[in-house]
């Protein structure tokens, strides 16, 4: 289990994020045991589907990501707790790891909609800041109006489909300054 401890400074900065984003909330290293043949990313319809084939229950919360000490992220996500307690993360993703850093959030409930990371800087960089802004940009351009019920693939209007490739190609130049930069 992470308990980030009072005084550590180098994880001062992950438990004062996790108290903004789930206040009375501690994180929690769980596993990562992928199930094959899943979506990747589809967390909210793998966990359903195994309480219903394995018992247990679903426990909604984030994952917390760090990006090379740039900035701290948030992801609404939800695990597997199995039916001896163990928490479990079986939700694909296009890269492996052993462990994720998950924060419960008893006040949230998910409602068949996307909901957008929440993010913090970790440096004073115009850069992070930009390129943070842009996340959130990228993320009301894909779900706004009629696409914020769509899940999947989804097709964009043409002005829609423009607006998003001018903030893809600015963040992948961002990216490219941040990684010259902090390498």
């Amino acid at each position: 289990m992470f308990i980030p401890q009072p005084g550590n400074p180098a994880l001062d900065y992950v438990a004062d994020f996790c108290r903004h984003v789930a206040q009375d909330q501690v994180p929690i290293v769980i596993p990562y045991k992928p199930l094959p043949g899943k979506p990747q990313n589809e967390c909210f319809s793998i966990i359903p589907e195994q309480v219903i084939a394995e018992g247990g229950k679903q426990l909604i919360g984030w994952a917390i990501w760090e990006t090379a000490g740039l900035y701290i992220e948030a992801e609404f996500h939800t695990v597997w707790q199995d039916p001896q307690g163990n928490l479990i993360d079986l939700t694909p993703r296009p890269y492996h790891f052993e462990t994720i850093l998950f924060l419960p959030d008893p006040r949230r409930e998910y409602r068949g909609r996307q909901v957008n990371n929440i993010r913090r800087p970790l440096v004073d960089d115009l850069d992070v800041t930009r390129f943070l802004h842009l996340a959130t940009r990228r993320f009301e351009i894909l779900n706004k109006g009629d696409l914020t019920d769509q899940h999947g693939e989804l097709s964009l209007p043409p002005r829609v489909v423009r607006d998003y490739r001018k903030i893809e190609k600015e963040v992948m130049q961002l990216q490219h300054r941040l990684i010259r930069r902090y390498e």
